[in-house]
């Protein structure tokens, strides 16, 4: 296997790809769970670092790496995916799938050196899922993340990974002090801070002594709210882009554009202004931020530095038109008639200098860099834009430990 590569799934098309050196070969097949995405493993023992998605189809979570790729039996319809600090056991969370309401109660805990997934019931609602230690004892804690009402759960690991057959619920220590429209989470295993994003900000959690207690909201420092985050392991801080403008969905071409960079352990923020227009997913590394935006006047792509004072955007890069792009007036995310709604996922490099941007329908993937752009074409559409993971981290790096 090449020392690094890009890894694509085309989850519409049940298929997946690496690209290392410009050319692209198949991985094995599988429907990647699109919200829950990709999750990074980290080394152990002296092992590579792995990657891991449920598959929504197989109703298995796939773990890949240099020896190929295990498959361990799992609750689907897959919505968030974690791990705990040594990459042994990997949490999934289930959430609506092809349905309008969430209906399935179960999460699966894999534990991946026994081999052993064990089901337990929690609460019907698309749960988020992080795994932290204890800040009083150090053990590790499985914490939920509900909504409506919102909530924040805490589970001793040892005993969802002890449960017995037949699926029974199993309950933890609750807070109910945080919003109800939770929706983007981050974790830092280190500190035992774990966070969520809501309407009223960044709101932070621990747990000490088995119970969840809240340590603070930070507000987002520009108008709006974040709906996805990830992590930095190397400074311990959220990133998020946060949507402002016009609350209506079908206003999008108005909507603006921050990425926002919050500390978790003093609250301290900073941010940059993007692009406006639809800006999905986006990725980080290599001490750097990639967001790419859609936008009738044009999409672009956003790489911006966050090693100095300030966030810095580094360029922006224009991106070939997609070929059925969102429409004006019209929900961004929303199926046109039979036609997938079309859109881009990112990934950086682990050195923070090439960006890979998918087009979504077309079946490409732009390789953006300060000289020059190559496309990759792909032997299917990749409607939805796909997901994208470049692979592996640099060493020492560390790992964000939820799927994305």
């Amino acid at each position: 296997m090449p020392d690094e590569q890009l890894v694509i799934a085309d989850y519409r098309a049940a298929r997946t790809y690496a690209v290392d050196d410009g050319s692209v070969r198949e991985l094995g097949g599988g429907v990647l769970a699109e919200h829950a995405g990709f999750l990074t493993l980290p080394h152990r023992d002296g092992s590579p670092a792995q990657w891991a998605f449920a598959d929504d189809r197989a109703g298995s979570l796939v773990v890949g790496g240099p020896g190929g790729e295990r498959c361990h039996p799992i609750a689907i319809p897959a919505e968030h995916l974690a791990c705990d600090p040594t990459g042994r056991y990997v949490a999934v969370t289930t959430g609506a799938g092809a349905n309008t309401e969430p209906w399935s109660d179960v999460v699966t805990l894999v534990d991946l050196e026994a081999r052993a997934p064990r089901r337990f019931r929690v609460r019907t609602g698309e749960p988020g899922v992080m795994i932290t230690p204890d800040q009083r004892s150090g053990d590790p804690v499985l914490v939920l993340r509900h909504r409506e009402p919102g909530a924040i759960e805490a589970l001793a690991l040892s005993r969802a990974a002890a449960v017995g057959p037949h699926v029974p619920e199993l309950r933890g220590e609750l807070t109910g002090d945080v919003a109800e429209d939770g929706h983007g989470d981050v974790a830092d295993q280190r500190t035992g801070v774990v966070a969520t994003a809501t309407r009223r900000g960044l709101e932070r959690f621990a747990v000490e002594d088995g119970l969840p207690r809240p340590v603070g909201i930070v507000p987002w420092p520009v108008d709006g709210r974040a709906y996805y985050l990830r992590f930095d392991p190397a400074t311990g801080c959220a990133l998020g882009v946060v949507r402002g403008g016009p609350g209506a969905p079908d206003a999008w071409t108005s909507w603006t554009n921050a990425l926002v960079e919050i500390e978790l352990a003093s609250g301290r923020t900073r941010h940059a202004e993007l692009p406006p227009g639809l800006a999905f997913r986006f990725a980080a590394g290599g001490g750097r931020a990639a967001v790419a935006t859609v936008h009738p006047d044009g999409d672009r792509v956003s790489l911006l530095d966050r090693g100095g004072p300030q966030l810095k955007t580094v360029r922006q890069t224009a991106l070939p038109a997609m070929s059925n792009p969102p429409a004006p007036d019209r929900l961004p995310w929303e199926p046109a008639g039979d036609a997938p709604a079309q859109r881009r996922a990112v990934a950086l490099d682990p050195a923070g200098t090439a960006v890979a941007v998918s087009g979504g329908g077309d079946g490409l993937v732009h390789i953006v860099r300060d000289d020059a752009t190559e496309t990759i074409a792909l032997p299917s559409p990749l409607d939805e834009g796909g997901h994208l993971l470049w692979w592996p981290p640099a060493p020492g790096a560390g790992t964000d430990p939820i799927g994305r």
